[in-house]
This record gives C-alpha cells, structure tokens and sequence, in this order.
C-alpha cells in the first residue's frame, strides 16, 4: 500500500502554495501503478481510501469535517469499483495494460469531478486539473474548463504509470521493449501539444477581451474580519475621492448574524451617486436569505440575488435535531469555528434562485453574475450565469471560518478563479473578508491586493472589467 501513499505525498507538494505544477504530471503515477497491477477488490478500495484521506489532510485540512469528508470518499470510491469491473470484463479478451490505461483517465476525470459537484461541499479546488491553474497549461481550460485540465493531468500520469511499468519489466527482463519508447515520445508530444494549445487559447482570449467595446470601473473591498464606524467612514472617503461605476463590499462585512436592511450601504450609494453591491443576511418575514443586494446610485434596491448553493453546516443542516458531540467541544475550542463552521439554527437560511443582478453604466442596464462565497466553487453554475447573459461575475466572500490554512486556501481559490475566467472568457472580480480584492482576466492574470498586508483593517482595489 506504499504506493497511494506515495501518491498522496506528491499530491500534497503539487496543490502546496508555492505553484509547483510540474508535479501534477506526476502525483498520480504511483496510484495509477497501483490501480493497473492491483485485481483484489477490498485492496483498490482500500488503497483509494488511504490516497484521498492522506491527500485530503495535506491540502484540505482547513475542511476537516468527517461528515463531509465520508461524502466526497463515498463518491470517490466508485473509481476503484469501476477499475475492478473493468478488469474482470476485459481479463478474458485483453489481458494487457493497455486497456486499463485508455480506461483510467476517464474513469478518474469522472469520479474526481463527480466528487467535487456532488459532495456536501464543492471540492474542485483539489481537483487534478486545479493544480494546473496557475501554469502554462491554463490555456486548456479554454477548450473544456475543468474536464480538459483534469483529464490531460490524468491522461498524462496514465502514460507515465504505463511508461514505468513496460520498463521495469524491460530491465527485469533484458529486453528492449519499443512501446517504451512510443510511451516516452507519445507523453514528450503531448506536454508540447498541451502547452501549445493553452498558449494559443489564453492569446485568443487576450485578443477577443481587449477587443470588447465596454467597459465598467469598480472599487472591490476587502477587510480583515473586524471593521468598525471609523473604518467604514473612511472607506467612504476613499471612495468620494475617486469615481467608479459599482462599489463591491464583501459578504458579511460587519459581522453581523441577524438580518439586516442594508442601510449603510443604502446610504452610501445615494451619498456617492454610485451603484454599490453587498451581501448580507436579509429576510422577507419569517425566511431568512443569504443576499447579494445592488442599490442603485438613488439608494433604492436595484437587484437581489438570493444565494442558491447554501454552505453545509454553516447555513443549512440536513440531519435534522441530530448533532455530532465533537461540535459542542469545537465551539469550546474556537468561538470563530463555532459561529461560522458549525451549524446554529438561528443562522439557516433558505436557498434562493440562480438569478442575475445588473447595474447601470452610462445609461445602459449590464448584466452580472454575483455568486456568494462558496458558490464561486460550482463551475457549472457560472457556466449557466454565463449562458444567462452575464457580462462579468463578482465573488463576495467571507472566510472568518477559516482558522489555519487561509493561504492555501487562498491559492487555490486563486486557481479556480483562473480556470472559470478563461473558461467562461469573462472577468471575476473578487472582494473578500480575510483574503483579498482583486479581478481575474480571461488570459489568466490575477491581480490582487491582500488584505492582511495593509496594516489598517481594509485594502481598496481599483479596476475595470470590460464587457
């Protein structure tokens, strides 16, 4: 079983923060190896088990949740069913490697971007194709998002499994086997291929966005999970010194639980005569909603978006009066991770609809996405906001629950970014509690502006997006 440990291992270095992307054409070779050799049922199961807790534990610990964690292993585990169902089928007409190695990039894109949709919490983020986000293979997304990221890392650690295993036993045997050499000529020619095509991509996407004849200025603001009056006033100030089109604040800025109607905000919009998007616990009588809410430089709400994927634990519980014991013991520990990782029923909300919010520039209404928090997380979704007609998106979140791992978290996050911007060709902007504001552009640049580096609470961002 020292394999999928190893693998594990490698999977770590590849998601650490420090872009090591060159080892996401490695940190599968050792589990593939092991999933082409191994026929025994209860041993692929148990070597999948053992590669996805380690791996998980070295790159989501900032999640470590069982009831999650089982949810994502449960899906990921039909990947060492599917390769042993497949093994039986073709042992009697095929009893090469051949065929388990055409099998095994799409049996893992399948189950890896299965898990990460349907799990109780979006897992994208430590996806294969994810490491590859900041990388000069980005580009590949262009042509199918995350699918394409993931199943080139998959089909590239297939051939390499595949590569080491022909000449192993070439070495064992003192023999010269040819389909070693086509493997080693076949990866060299699809890394060239892949980085060529992501170029490319990444060129059109600079070329066809520079191109777009509109264009919006904004402000995106970020605080350090704590802001008072003084704080908000001269944010304020800040903001009459320079004129935008849409202020963005991010989810929960006050930290605040109840529902509120948004009158700062409110007041600041019709102060400034400029458009400002918030978010914030609202309610319409007795439901409460996790709310993105446009006023228009008249003050008046202009747009709401209700948030639609609720995040487990925190906003919605589905088991009920039940309640693990270690919870009580948790928000002992940490009040932070007992308000905002553990679930109170004062805080549930209820989930709204996938709708768009607009704003005006220059006299013309523009469409935009504005997706809350996590929700950024659920690429299919921006991809139906996108069909919807949205210009730009805008992510407002609020990572107050997160107690270690912020940085890595942040990386990753950053990658995702990237990777839905080129794909769905239209910019992101981001503003965040306890993490940074900043915009992510179709050819893959992220500029950002860490909130944590300022020294006094909040950071300001300045750009444009253009649509």
């Amino acid at each position: 079983m020292w394999l999928p440990v190893l693998s594990a291992v490698l999977g770590i270095v590849a998601f650490l923060p420090f872009n090591l992307y060159p080892a996401a054409f490695a940190f599968l070779v050792p589990l593939f190896v092991f999933l082409m050799r191994e026929k025994k049922l209860w041993r692929l199961v148990l070597g999948a088990i053992i590669f996805r807790l380690i791996f998980g534990i070295g790159t989501a610990y900032y999640t470590l949740e069982p009831i999650f964690w089982s949810s994502s292993l449960l899906i990921f585990l039909g990947l060492p069913i599917a390769i042993f169902l497949f093994k039986k089928l073709m042992d009697t007409t095929c009893p090469s490697i051949l065929p388990t190695l055409i099998f095994l990039p799409f049996a893992w894109t399948f189950f890896d971007l299965a898990q990460a949709q349907w799990s109780l919490l979006p897992t994208f983020i430590i996806t294969a194709g994810n490491a590859l986000g900041s990388s000069p293979f980005l580009g590949l997304a262009g042509i199918g998002g995350f699918f394409a990221l993931t199943f080139f890392t998959a089909l590239i650690n297939a051939l390499l499994a595949a590569l080491f295993l022909l000449a192993w036993q070439s070495v064992k045997h003192r023999v010269f086997d040819t389909c070693v050499l086509t493997l080693g000529i076949s990866v060299i020619v699809l890394l060239f291929s892949g980085w060529q095509i992501s170029q490319y991509e990444l060129r059109s996407n600079a070329s066809a966005y520079a191109a777009l004849p509109n264009e919006i200025s904004f402000a995106a603001i970020s605080v350090d999970g704590t802001i008072d009056a003084g704080q908000f006033e001269r944010i304020k100030r800040e903001m009459s010194d320079r004129r935008v089109d849409l202020i963005v604040f991010p989810e929960n800025m006050f930290n605040r639980h109840a529902p509120s109607d948004g009158a700062e905000f409110r007041d600041l919009a019709r102060e400034l005569r400029t458009p400002v998007l918030a978010a914030y616990a609202t309610a319409s009588g007795t439901e409460r909603y996790k709310s993105a809410v446009v006023f228009g430089a008249d003050g008046a709400v202009a747009g709401v978006h209700n948030k639609n994927r609720l995040t487990f634990i925190g906003e919605y519980w589905p088991f009920g009066n039940w309640r693990p014991s270690f919870y009580e013991w948790l928000r002992e520990r940490d009040p932070r991770i007992g308000t905002y990782a553990v679930f109170t029923p004062g805080n549930a909300s209820l989930p709204g609809e996938r709708n768009l919010l607009s704003t005006a520039v220059r006299g013309d209404a523009v469409l935009f996405a504005a997706p809350i928090c996590l929700e950024i997380h659920y690429p299919t979704d921006l991809e139906a906001y996108r069909a919807q007609g949205a210009r730009f998106i805008v992510n407002q979140s609020g990572n107050r629950w997160i107690s270690s791992g912020l940085e890595h978290f942040s990386y990753l996050t950053t990658n995702l970014k990237k990777i839905e911007s080129v794909s769905l060709q239209i910019p992101i902007i981001s503003s965040s509690v306890n993490d940074f504001a900043g915009v992510t552009l179709p050819n893959g640049e992220s500029v950002q502006h860490p909130v944590l580096d300022t020294g006094r609470g909040y950071t300001v961002f300045f750009g444009t997006v253009r649509y």
